[in-house]
């Protein structure tokens, strides 16, 4: 078994344990029984979200989140760096897919499977979603690349 299988298993058991405590949050694969959101979408319509980046590293972006304006739903986080305008966007965009050429839109839950907001990202890396009340969830930084020294 490749390593990346056995971190993204690793990854979905981590994730169905903190899913089952009532404090946390959860990022999923949007399936095929909804109706899927699309890059292309959220980069069309960005002035409708509030938007964030992620890095791993200082070298690149790793993950993008967008948070709907038109809800009463927050998204917070101290690492993540807001987007203020489309050229901004475009270029970590660019970013995410030169990297991750395998990135995709994945839904920000909270509670009863609210939907918050969305992260386009390579899915394999956990990050953690709290929920802070009602109408907001803290999604944690991104995990730092490990040395391999």
């Amino acid at each position: 078994m490749d390593s990346k299988r056995l971190a993204g298993i690793a990854v979905l058991i981590l994730a169905l344990i903190v899913g089952c405590s009532g404090t946390y949050g959860n990022i999923r694969k949007q399936t095929g029984t909804e109706d899927k959101v699309t890059i292309a979408e959220l980069r069309d319509n960005w002035d409708d979200y509030d938007i964030y980046y992620g890095r791993r590293s200082n070298r690149y972006a790793d993950a993008i989140m967008f948070d709907p304006k038109d809800n009463s739903t927050k998204l917070s986080g101290d690492s993540w760096i807001k987007i203020e305008d489309q050229e901004t966007l475009d270029k970590i965009l660019k970013d995410v897919l030169v990297v991750y050429n395998y990135a995709r839109v994945y839904l920000i839950e909270g509670a009863d499977n609210q939907v918050f907001g969305y992260m386009y990202y390579p899915g394999y890396f956990l990050v953690a979603v709290k929920i802070v009340d009602e109408r907001t969830l803290y999604v944690s930084s991104l995990p730092k690349y490990k040395s391999v020294r």
